[in-house]
C-alpha cells in the first residue's frame, strides 16, 4: 500500500499534528492500531500485559473467534492462543511461551515463517502463506495470515491458521488420481449429468438423461480412441455422440440402469478413420442418495485381440476340417486292414487246414531215415528193441512198402545151374 497523505476525518483536530501523523501512519500500513478500540483496557501508566489479555475486550473478541489465532511478539514469541487452538489440538498452554518456529516441523517451512514475521515487523503489511504445521502432536496443512498490531508501544503480530489440511488431501487425491489416469493403458472419460436424476425414475428418461450427459474429463488415451490429441478438444460432448447408442445396444444400458448402475462391459466394433476397430467399453455409475449424478467409462481397444481370436477360429476350423478329412481317410485305411486282416485269416485258416490235412498225410507215410544196423553176414537188422529181423520184414514194418520174393539172375546162376543159364 503506498503512502499518501489523507485529510483528516472529522473528530481529528487539524491543530494536532501529533494525532493527524499517527493516523496516516496507521492508514499507511496494514496494522491494527488498538489504542482507539481498547484504551480503558491499558493502563494509566500505558503499559499492557499479554497474560491478561482474555479478560479484556479485545481477549474475548479472540476468544470468540472459531479460527485458531495467536499473537506473537517482536522476539518471536507467542505470547497468546486462542480457544479454536484448544479445540484443534489440547495444547494452548504448551504454545504459550514458545517460539512461532516451533510449530513448522520442516526446516524450510520455518525459515518462510520467520521470514514474513519478521517483514510483518518491518513494513508491517499482511503476510498470507500456506505451510505444514505441528501442533503439540498434531500435524496440518494451514493458511498462515499474519496482521501486525499496535497496543501503545508494545508491537506483535496476529496470526491467523485456517485448516485446509481436508482441502490439501483432496487436492492431492485429485491430482495423484489424474496422474494415475494419464497412465493407463485404457481410455478413460468422465461424463456428468445436467442435473441429479433419481434411480427410480422412469427407464426412459434416465436413459435419455445419460445419453445427454457431457464429458467432463478423461486422460489422453481416451481423446485418442476418439482421433484427438487432447481431452481438451472433445470436452462438452454428449455420450451419445462418443458411444455406441442405438437400438442394438439399448438391451445393455436397459440393464444397466435396471440393476443400479454397477461395473458392466460391452463390446462394440465401430470403424474409425476407415479402420475397423473393436472396442472394449466399461461403465459404472456416480450414485448419491439414489440419485446418479456423474458415471465413468472405460475403453479399451482389443482390435488386435479380437483379429488374434478370429485368425485363431479360422486356423481351428481349418484344423477340424483336416481332422475330420484325415478322419476319413485313416477311416477308409482301417476298413482297408481290416479287410486285409479278414482276407489274412482266411489265408491263414486255409493253409492251417492244409497243414493239417499235409500232417495227416504224412502221418501215414512211413519213412526210413537214419543209420540202420545191419548183419555184414546175414543182413539182418537191428530194430528198436534189440531185436534182429530180416531186412524185408523191417522194411514191411516201417514203410508203406511189401515184399514180392523173386530170384535175381545171379542168384539163380548160383543156385540153379541146371536150369538157368545167362550165357546159353
Amino acid at each position: 500500500m503506498e503512502k499518501k497523505h489523507t485529510p483528516a476525518p472529522p473528530g481529528i483536530e487539524a491543530g494536532n499534528p501529533q494525532k493527524l501523523e499517527l493516523l496516516q501512519r496507521t492508514l499507511s500500513t496494514h496494522t491494527i492500531d488498538l489504542d482507539g478500540l481498547f484504551t480503558r483496557d491499558v493502563s494509566t501508566s500505558g503499559s499492557f500485559d499479554f497474560h491478561e489479555i482474555k479478560n479484556i475486550t479485545f481477549g474475548k473478541l479472540l476468544e470468540s473467534i472459531p479460527v485458531p489465532t495467536l499473537l506473537v511478539d517482536q522476539s518471536h514469541k507467542i505470547v497468546y492462543a486462542n480457544e479454536a487452538l484448544t479445540r484443534l489440538e489440547n495444547c494452548a498452554e504448551d504454545i504459550v511461551g514458545g517460539s512461532f518456529s516451533q510449530l513448522f516441523p520442516v526446516l524450510a517451512e520455518s525459515e518462510k515463517a520467520l521470514s514474513a514475521l519478521n517483514r510483518i515487523f518491518e513494513i508491517r503489511k499482511n503476510q498470507v502463506f500456506d505451510s505444514i504445521l505441528q501442533i503439540n502432536k498434531k500435524i496440518l496443512f494451514g493458511r498462515i495470515t499474519l496482521r501486525s498490531i499496535r497496543f501503545r508501544n508494545i508491537r506483535s503480530v496476529l496470526v491467523i491458521i485456517e485448516d485446509l489440511t481436508a482441502e490439501k488431501k483432496q487436492l492431492i487425491v485429485n491430482e495423484k488420481y489424474h496422474q494415475l489416469v494419464q497412465v493407463f493403458p485404457v481410455g478413460i472419460a468422465e461424463f456428468s449429468l445436467s442435473t441429479g436424476i433419481s434411480v427410480s425414475r422412469n427407464v426412459e428418461m434416465v436413459l435419455e438423461a445419460i445419453a445427454r450427459a457431457k464429458l467432463v474429463g478423461g486422460n489422453i488415451q481416451f481423446a485418442k480412441m476418439l482421433g484427438h490429441r487432447d481431452i481438451e478438444m472433445v470436452k462438452g460432448s454428449r455420450l451419445d455422440s462418443l458411444f455406441p447408442f442405438a437400438e442394438a445396444f439399448s438391451r445393455f444400458y436397459r440393464a444397466w440402469v435396471n440393476a443400479g448402475f454397477p461395473i458392466r462391459t460391452f463390446e462394440t466394433k465401430e470403424r474409425l478413420a476407415g479402420t475397423k476397430r473393436y472396442f472394449e467399453n466399461t461403465l459404472v455409475g456416480n450414485i448419491k442418495d439414489d440419485n446418479l449424478y456423474s458415471f465413468w467409462t472405460m475403453r479399451q481397444d482389443i482390435t488386435v485381440r479380437k483379429e488374434s481370436e478370429e485368425a485363431l477360429r479360422s486356423a481351428r476350423d481349418k484344423l477340424e476340417e483336416r481332422v475330420k478329412a484325415r478322419t476319413a481317410e485313416l477311416q477308409r485305411s482301417n476298413e482297408r486292414l481290416l479287410q486285409e486282416v479278414a482276407e489274412r485269416e482266411r489265408t491263414e485258416m486255409e493253409l492251417a487246414k492244409l497243414v493239417g490235412e499235409l500232417q495227416e498225410a504224412l502221418a501215414k507215410v512211413k519213412t526210413l531215415s537214419g543209420l540202420l544196423p545191419i548183419c555184414a553176414s546175414c543182413k539182418k537188422i537191428r530194430d528198436d528193441k534189440g531185436y534182429w529181423t530180416q531186412v524185408e520184414v523191417y522194411v514191411r514194418d516201417h514203410s508203406e512198402a511189401n515184399f514180392t520174393h523173386s530170384i535175381c539172375p545171379d542168384c539163380a546162376t548160383k543156385l540153379y545151374p541146371d536150369f538157368y543159364n545167362p550165357g546159353s
